[in-house]
């Protein structure tokens, strides 16, 4: 029989998605994030959901993930173990 020390527990890191307008403006509340979900509508929710959890494995405990979603042009970018006030350009291209 297996005892608790016997397990590790591994940490999650954190990882947060932002969206950007094509008209530059970052959102990263789901309250803002509501009022322009329809711009999104090609975003494949099942894939973001998979980035997320790959990334947390790879988030160091200090530092924290992003997955950036832009508008324009429909990218979407990773932005792994960047600091606490990491802020995406507005554009990507």
């Amino acid at each position: 029989m297996r005892t608790m020390d016997d397990y590790q527990v591994s940490e999650r890191g954190l990882v947060s998605t932002i969206h950007v307008l094509k008209s530059g403006e970052i959102i990263s509340s789901v309250h803002d994030y509501m009022k322009v979900e329809d711009r999104f509508s090609w975003v494949d929710r099942t894939y973001i959901v998979s980035k997320i959890l790959e990334l947390q494995k790879k988030t160091d405990e200090r530092k924290r993930s992003f997955i950036v979603i832009y508008e324009d042009g429909n990218l979407i970018r990773e932005f792994v173990n960047v600091d606490q006030g990491f802020k995406p350009l507005n554009y990507y291209k």
